[in-house]
């Protein structure tokens, strides 16, 4: 038995006349009554009572007539479903964001891609830093909105955007009510570092060591997650730097945030899994990705010109 027979039966059933069903079905009636024989063979019994006059169904046929009918609607929903998810036109999305993501970069992304896909739930779950790479390589979240460096060749990366980092450091710190600091200012400091797995560069990154040219003392206490992180900067466990956006989300008062310049900006990207093949993170990264460019995975001070004249180094009240 087939869905082709089912098709079969239920058109005979319900016409209760063979040449209409044929017609109905584009088929010769001769290869309909095959098709409907050999269901009834496999059934072992009729299910239909056929005469010159009338065709009826049998008890069979009409217990049949119901369940065939449920497992062709069925049949046609799974075949829907697939296709509009081939299509990129329904399911779901899961987003993460490590920190959060500059409303001017993230709601046009969602505004677009709601346009394009008004039926898909979009999630969007914050990542914890030991998520860092895991998240997104485990199908924890389809795609991702990361802080560079990142050097992991199983992840497409795309460039959004560069903004200047702050310094996070106690409220009561000799250096809190400074109107800008640079990495010498910082020489000599404690800094509070992300746990295992956070990749080693990653956090030399944020520590500026390519800035001071040797790796800072590091805290015992590490934070996995932004608001540990926070909290163990206002309680005196040591400094670090991030993105500016970060003293615009977060309200801390044992916490200051000061410029930081003469160091590297920070690089917002999406980051996916390289071997994923998924139309709605297509859609979800192609209006960035047009206007994307090429940025080295740890950018240098010298590589800052460059991204300015690329236009990656904006405000967030700037994305259109």
């Amino acid at each position: 038995m087939d869905l082709r027979q089912l098709r079969y039966f239920v058109a005979v059933a319900e016409e209760l006349h063979f040449s209409r069903a044929s017609a109905r079905l584009s088929l010769a009636q001769s290869a309909l009554s095959a098709q409907i024989r050999q269901l009834e063979g496999e059934v072992g019994g009729p299910l239909l009572v056929r005469s010159t006059r009338r065709v009826e169904l049998t008890p069979a046929g009409e217990a049949l007539l119901v369940d065939a009918r449920r497992l062709l609607a069925d049949a046609d929903n799974a075949l829907d479903r697939c296709r509009a998810l081939a299509r990129g036109e329904a399911g779901s999305l899961v987003i993460g964001s490590l920190g959060p993501a500059p409303g001017g970069v993230f709601a046009p992304l969602l505004s677009r891609f709601g346009s394009l896909h008004p039926d898909v739930r979009v999630e969007v779950r914050a990542l914890d830093f030991t998520e860092l790479i895991d998240g997104v390589r485990e199908r924890n979240a389809d795609v991702a909105f990361l802080y560079l460096p990142l050097d992991e060749p199983d992840l497409e990366i795309t460039p959004l955007l560069a903004e200047p980092r702050i310094v996070v450091l106690p409220s009561g710190h000799r250096l809190a009510r400074r109107e800008q600091l640079s990495p010498a200012d910082l020489d000599g400091e404690v800094f509070v570092k992300q746990p295992p797995p956070v990749p080693d560069d990653w956090c030399d990154f944020w520590m500026l060591v390519d800035e001071l040219g040797h790796r800072p003392p590091v805290s015992p206490h590490m934070g996995a997650n932004l608001e540990e992180w926070l909290h163990l900067i206002g309680r005196g466990e040591g400094i670090d730097t991030a993105p500016a956006i970060i003293s615009r989300y977060f309200s801390f008062p044992e916490v200051a945030f000061v410029p930081l310049v003469d160091a590297a900006p920070a690089v917002l990207v999406l980051a996916r899994r390289r071997d994923a093949q998924d139309r709605l993170v297509d859609d979800f990264v192609v209006h960035r990705t047009e206007r994307a460019v090429h940025v080295r995975n740890a950018p240098s001070p010298a590589a800052t010109s460059s991204l300015a004249l690329a236009g990656l180094i904006v405000n967030e009240a700037e994305q259109p």
